[in-house]
């Protein structure tokens, strides 16, 4: 089986799928698919379109692979090797482009998701972002860009971790 994520889809939770007291929940599934669930009360469908719109992208042109981790590593706490940054900030509205709930900003070794306030709580950002620093943080995904010869890399530099207070945009 490819250790290569093909797809990621984000749902909204119906009742009784989030284990208890859980805000996100990441299910890896058998054929390369993972599953991303959202407690209904702390985020806006909206939302849910845009990232599935842009992780789309991400995902499917391989600009981000899933290392397998059916075996339930996924749902260990994170073990902090910084290996890559990803996070969520919430912004105001004078900080998005208009019509836009999510913006990510990419750069080797990060990605930053700008989200546009009132489309998630602060509570499912910071669930989110303990996520997003078990996946992206060990290594159980890799961003892989094409450097200039032509050969696809993960890079693996220092992270700078942003304020969850403060948001990149400032």
């Amino acid at each position: 089986m490819s250790d290569q994520c093909t797809s990621a889809v984000y749902h909204l939770a119906q009742p009784g799928r989030l284990p208890s007291g859980r805000l996100v929940h990441v299910e890896d599934r058998p054929g390369a698919l993972a599953d991303i669930y959202l407690h209904t009360l702390h985020v806006r469908e909206p939302l849910l379109w845009e990232l599935n719109w842009i992780t789309r992208h991400q995902v499917g042109n391989g600009l981000w692979q899933q290392r397998w981790t059916q075996d339930g590593r996924m749902q260990e706490p994170a073990k902090g090797l910084g290996l890559a940054v990803s996070r969520w900030e919430i912004v105001p509205d004078s900080a998005m482009p208009r019509g836009r709930a999510v913006m990510p900003v990419e750069e080797d070794g990060s990605c930053i998701w700008l989200i546009r306030a009132g489309y998630c709580t602060v509570s499912v950002r910071d669930a989110m972002n303990g996520m997003l620093e078990r996946i992206a943080g060990d290594g159980l995904w890799l961003q892989r860009w094409e450097d200039r010869r032509g050969r696809w890399s993960a890079s693996h530099p220092e992270p700078v971790l942003a304020s969850p207070v403060v948001p990149m945009s400032r």
